[in-house]
């Protein structure tokens, strides 16, 4: 495998219906197959390739304090004040809560969003109210009205779809990757990944996961 580093893809290049390379900022790359796995710009890649994505993508903001005495060992996320905490070895604390209500690219959050995760966080942990805010950061993040991916092949032949992933990716990874593969490999489908088709959001066959989505949606 080869990582390619600050290198856009600016297009596709296309034999009909078919995928036969990608053209980047950096040159043209052939190939036989093309994985689409961008999150938050899977949708403005897949328009590149010709066809739409039933995806949304929203900024996803996070915060980590300064340095804290170390009193918190685990992770704890809470559904009903929408937060999770944990501490980093150091002893910062990490935070976050849920997505920016505003569809955008941009890698930043919104204050309000701040300050009530950051309220969240106190009311769980009222020790917490003498932390000092650090730094925020934010990232972007693709959704889909189902709260579930969507991992399979595309309308292109040759191209496949990992994307929709919110914020939970991380933990389906393993998984997802295994059976991504197997899709590439094999032009269909495994037995895992093969009800979460773009197809799904045609036959109405959709797997409703927001109660499954813990704080991303």
């Amino acid at each position: 495998m080869d990582i390619i580093q600050n290198c856009e893809v600016t297009g596709f290049i296309k034999d009909g219906n078919r995928v036969t390379g990608v053209r980047t900022n950096r040159g043209t790359i052939n190939a036989g197959k093309v994985a689409l796995c961008a999150a938050g710009h899977s949708s403005v890649l897949a328009k590149l390739a010709g066809f739409d994505l039933p995806i949304q993508s929203h900024p996803l903001q996070a915060l980590v304090s300064e340095l804290h005495e170390m009193v918190h060992p685990t992770v704890v996320m809470s559904n009903h004040v929408h937060v999770y905490v944990s501490q980093a070895h150091k002893g910062e604390l990490v935070m976050g809560a849920g997505i920016d209500s505003y569809n955008g690219y941009g890698q930043r959050g919104s204050f309000h969003v701040i300050e009530h995760q950051m309220a969240a966080a106190v009311e769980l942990f009222p020790i917490f109210a003498r932390a000092h805010l650090l730094r925020t950061w934010g990232g972007i993040v693709d959704t889909t009205m189902d709260a579930s991916p969507i991992v399979g092949k595309s309308p292109v032949e040759n191209m496949y779809v990992n994307c929709g992933w919110g914020t939970g990716g991380f933990k389906g990874t393993p998984g997802a990757g295994w059976s991504f593969a197997h899709t590439i490999a094999n032009d269909e489908p495994h037995a895992l990944n093969q009800p979460f088709s773009l197809e799904r959001f045609v036959t109405g066959a959709l797997i409703d996961e927001h109660g499954a989505a813990a704080v991303a949606h």
